[in-house]
C-alpha cells in the first residue's frame, strides 16, 4: 500500500472516526431526550384535548337537563309539548333535533327542529335539518334510563353534511324520553385548530375507528395500535408510527373517560425531531469534511511527515479522549503546517458543537426540573388548601354532630322513665348506652378522619351494611313520624372503597334531614344502585318540602343553615360534603321547592388495585 494511502487511512482512524462516534453518540443521546420531552408535551396536548370533548358533551347535556328540569311534561297535551319544546331548541344553540318519544321509541310530540336557520335571526349559524337527517337520528336514539333526569348517549355520528352528532335521551317523566341530537361543532372546530399547518388531530371510538379529525385521514395498522393499547390499559401515551405513505410521526393518544372515545395527536417525525436532525446534519457534515481533509493531505503528504503525522496522532487521542487543549503545530507554510492548522480548526468546531450540545442539554434539563417543581408545588397546594378546608369543615360540625345521639339518648330514658316508672328495662338501657357510645365514637372517627384521610386507603366494604346500620337507628323515629320508608337495593353491588362508619354518618344525616323536612309524615325512599359498573349511586328522595333555588347553591357550606324558614340543612350536609369528598365522591342534590328533595351520593367502586 503506497504511503500516501497509509497517512489517508491514519488520518481516517485517527481524526475523522472520532469525531463521528462522538457526534453519532452526541446525536442520539439528544434525540432521545428530544423524544421524550417532545411525547410529554405531545401527550398533554392529546390530554387537554380529551378533557375539552368530555367537558363540552357534558356540559351541553346538564345544560339540556337545566332547560327542561322546569317544564311540567307530564301535564301537557301532546300538541302543547310540541311547542314546550321550541323554548329549550331556541336556547341551545348545539342542539338541531328535539323530540319527545315514549319507551317505546314512538314519538309524543316534535320533532322540533331547523331545515333553513338562516331564514331566521336568532337561529342563524345552526345547522339544517334534512329529512335524511332526522331518519339517521330517529334509527340512533339510545333506549330510555330508567331513572328521571338520567341519560343516555348513542354512537357518534355523521348526517349529509355538518359536524359530528350524538343523540341523547332523557327520562323527564314517566313513560316519556326527550330525545336530541347535539352537534359537536366547537369539538371540530378545536380539531381543526390543532391540526393546522402538518399536525394532526382527531378523535377515535373505542374500536379505534375515526369520528372526527381536522382533515380527512385513514389509519394504518401501526396508528391503530396506538389507541388498542391505550383503551386497554387505560392510558395516556405517545409513540413513533408509520402513516400511510411510510412516513413517520409521533403521535400521542389519551382516553376521553367519560365517552369512552380517545383522543389523538400527531407529528411528523422530522418537524418534531428537527433540533436532532439539524445536530446529525452538522455531524455527518463536518465528518465528510474530515474525510475529504485526510483524503487530500494523503496523497499530497507522503515524504518526511512521521513526526507531524505522530503529533497529529497523539492530538486526535487525546481529543477522542475528551481532552481539547492537546496542542496542536500550526507553523510554517508548508502541507504540514496547513495539515495542523486544519486539524486545529477542526478540533475547534468540534469542541464548539460539543460545547453547544451540552448547553443545549443543560438547558433542557433545568426547563424540565422546573416545570416539574411548578407541578409539585401547584399539587402541593392544592392538596393542602382541601386538607384545610376538610379540616375547617369538620371541626365547626364536630358540635354540631353530638346533638342526634345525645337526643336519641334522652329520648329512650324519657320513654323509659315514663312507660316503666322505675321498673328495670335492660334493652331500654342498652339502647340509651349504645347511643351514648356512638357520641365517642362520633367525635373520635371525626378526629381520626381530619388527621388521616390522605394518609389510609380505608378497607373494602359492601355499600349496603352502613346503609342499613344507619336506617335501623331511624326506625322507631321514622314510625313515630308517620313516615313510610322504602328501600331499593340493586344485587349484586360492586364493594366500596373507605370508613364505613364516615359512610354511615353520611347516610344518617341525610335520612335526618328528610325526616326535618317532613313534620306531617310522608314518604321515604332509599335506593343503592350502580352507574356503569364504575361507580356507587346511593340516592335518598323524600317528599318533604323541597329546598328552595336562592339556597341550593349553598347548602354545603359550613356554618350555613334554613331550619328555622324550611327546616332542611345545616352543618349536617357541610360534614357529609367533606366526608363524600374525602372517599374520592360526588354529591348531587335535585329539588323542587314543595315537592319533595332527593340527594344522591356518588362514590367509586372498589378496584382490582384496592386488594393489593
Amino acid at each position: 500500500m503506497r504511503f500516501g494511502a497509509k497517512i489517508g487511512l491514519v488520518l481516517l482512524a485517527v481524526g475523522v472516526l472520532p469525531v463521528a462516534l462522538l457526534g453519532l453518540v452526541s446525536y442520539t443521546v439528544s434525540r432521545d431526550e428530544l423524544q421524550r420531552t417532545v411525547g410529554r408535551m405531545q401527550t398533554q396536548t392529546a390530554a387537554d384535548l380529551a378533557l375539552f370533548t368530555d367537558r363540552f358533551v357534558s356540559s351541553s347535556i346538564e345544560s339540556l337537563r337545566l332547560a327542561v328540569a322546569a317544564l311540567p311534561f307530564d301535564e301537557l297535551a301532546p300538541g302543547e309539548t310540541a311547542q314546550m319544546l321550541s323554548v329549550p331548541y331556541r336556547q341551545l344553540s348545539f342542539v338541531s333535533i328535539l323530540a319527545v318519544v315514549n319507551d317505546r321509541g314512538v314519538p309524543i310530540a316534535g320533532p322540533v327542529l331547523e331545515r333553513d336557520p338562516e331564514e331566521s335571526p336568532a337561529l342563524a349559524g345552526r345547522e339544517p335539518v334534512t329529512d335524511a337527517d332526522v331518519e339517521a337520528f330517529s334509527r340512533r336514539i339510545p333506549p330510555a334510563p330508567p331513572r328521571p333526569g338520567a341519560t343516555a348517549l348513542g354512537a357518534p355520528y355523521r348526517g349529509a353534511h355538518g359536524p359530528v352528532r350524538i343523540a341523547v335521551a332523557l327520562r323527564i317523566a314517566k313513560d316519556r324520553t326527550l330525545a336530541a341530537e347535539l352537534v359537536l361543532r366547537d369539538v371540530e372546530s378545536r380539531l381543526a385548530e390543532l391540526s393546522g399547518g402538518s399536525s394532526l388531530a382527531y378523535l377515535v371510538d373505542a374500536r379505534g375507528e375515526p369520528i372526527a379529525s381536522g382533515r380527512p385521514l385513514s389509519l394504518t395498522p401501526d396508528e391503530r395500535v396506538l389507541s388498542d393499547v391505550g383503551f386497554a390499559r387505560d392510558l395516556s401515551w405517545s409513540r413513533l408510527v408509520r402513516r400511510a405513505g411510510g412516513e413517520r410521526w409521533l403521535s400521542a393518544f389519551a382516553p376521553v373517560k367519560g365517552l369512552g372515545w380517545g383522543a389523538v395527536v400527531a407529528q411528523p417525525m422530522a418537524e418534531a425531531f428537527s433540533a436532532s436532525g439539524r445536530l446529525r446534519f452538522y455531524t455527518w457534515s463536518w465528518a465528510a469534511v474530515a474525510v475529504i481533509l485526510a483524503g487530500t493531505l494523503g496523497v499530497v503528504l507522503a515524504r518526511m511527515v512521521t513526526r507531524p503525522v505522530a503529533r497529529l496522532s497523539r492530538a486526535a487521542a487525546a481529543i477522542a479522549s475528551g481532552d481539547y487543549s492537546a496542542p496542536v503545530a500550526v507553523g510554517g507554510r508548508d502541507e504540514i503546517a496547513d495539515l495542523g492548522r486544519a486539524f486545529a480548526h477542526m478540533t475547534g468546531e468540534v469542541r464548539r458543537r460539543d460545547e453547544e450540545i451540552r448547553t443545549f442539554n443543560r438547558e433542557l434539563q433545568k426547563r424540565v426540573d422546573e416545570r416539574t417543581a411548578e407541578l409539585e408545588a401547584a399539587q402541593d397546594q392544592i392538596l393542602r388548601t382541601r386538607r384545610l378546608a376538610a379540616l375547617g369543615s369538620l371541626g365547626a360540625g364536630l358540635a354540631h354532630e353530638l346533638n342526634n345521639p345525645m337526643t336519641a339518648v334522652t329520648g329512650y330514658l324519657a320513654i323509659l322513665k315514663k312507660q316503666l316508672q322505675g321498673t328495670e328495662q335492660a334493652e331500654m338501657i342498652a339502647r340509651a348506652q349504645e347511643q351514648a357510645g356512638r357520641v365517642a365514637r362520633v367525635v373520635e372517627d371525626l378526629r381520626a378522619f381530619a388527621d388521616q384521610e390522605q394518609a389510609t386507603p380505608g378497607q373494602r366494604f359492601p355499600l349496603a351494611r352502613p346503609v342499613r346500620a344507619a336506617l335501623a337507628l331511624y326506625e322507631d323515629r321514622l314510625r313515630a313520624a308517620g313516615i313510610t320508608l322504602t328501600t331499593r337495593f340493586e344485587e349484586p353491588l360492586p364493594d366500596a372503597q373507605g370508613d364505613p362508619v364516615q359512610l354511615q354518618q353520611v347516610v344518617a344525616h341525610l335520612v335526618e334531614n328528610a325526616v326535618n323536612a317532613m313534620p306531617g309524615g310522608g314518604a321515604l325512599e332509599v335506593s343503592l344502585g350502580t352507574v356503569g359498573g364504575e361507580a356507587l349511586r346511593l340516592r335518598v328522595a323524600d317528599t318533604g318540602k323541597g329546598i328552595p333555588v336562592t339556597i341550593r347553591e349553598r347548602i354545603f357550606d359550613p356554618f350555613f343553615t334554613t331550619k328555622d324558614s324550611v327546616g332542611r340543612v345545616g352543618l349536617g350536609l357541610s360534614v357529609s360534603h367533606s366526608i363524600v369528598e374525602a372517599h374520592h365522591g360526588r354529591i348531587v342534590v335535585e329539588s323542587e321547592e314543595g315537592a319533595g328533595a332527593a340527594v344522591t351520593v356518588l362514590l367509586p367502586a372498589a378496584t382490582a388495585a384496592h386488594l393489593a
